[in-house]
């Protein structure tokens, strides 16, 4: 998972010893990159705001997420889910939050934040997920030889 502002160009670097073909038929952007490995011909620019998922035609179990922002107030939380964005110009914010398997469509995941005045200013929320479904490997990818 990943975030950018609309605009930014994407490389996707395979450091793996085995090829990929990285695509996506998201309405924020549709693309496919012929198999490949080291760096494809050229990145990928992200022209459309919302999210895209990715995907490896050879490997269905590999999946990813760059969420395409409008705004150039975005963040991305760390592992302690956490996130922070400093020096905004002062106003009243609409902040959301997004996650791969948010159970809420991210419209109702909205807050109105007063950043008028000097300081910092907290937000929480409280996050209801959707199930993580895990798509099973080729036998042997994990070294075990089964399923």
């Amino acid at each position: 998972m990943t975030a950018v502002l609309v605009g930014t160009a994407v490389t996707f670097p395979n450091h793996d010893d085995v090829r990929h073909q990285v695509y996506s038929f998201s309405p924020a952007k549709r693309f496919e990159l012929p198999l490949y490995a080291g760096v494809p011909a050229g990145p990928v620019v992200f022209d459309k705001p919302g999210v895209v998922v990715l995907g490896c035609n050879i490997h269905d179990w590999m999946v990813g997420y760059i969420y395409v922002s409008e705004s150039p107030y975005f963040a991305k939380t760390g592992k302690d889910g956490k996130a922070m964005i400093a020096e905004l110009p002062p106003r009243t914010y609409a902040v959301r939050v997004w996650h791969a398997r948010l159970e809420a469509a991210e419209e109702t995941m909205q807050k109105s934040v007063d950043a008028s005045r000097p300081g910092r200013v907290d937000v929480a929320w409280q996050l209801k997920l959707k199930r993580e479904v895990k798509v099973r490997r080729a036998p042997g990818a994990e070294g075990r030889g089964r399923y």
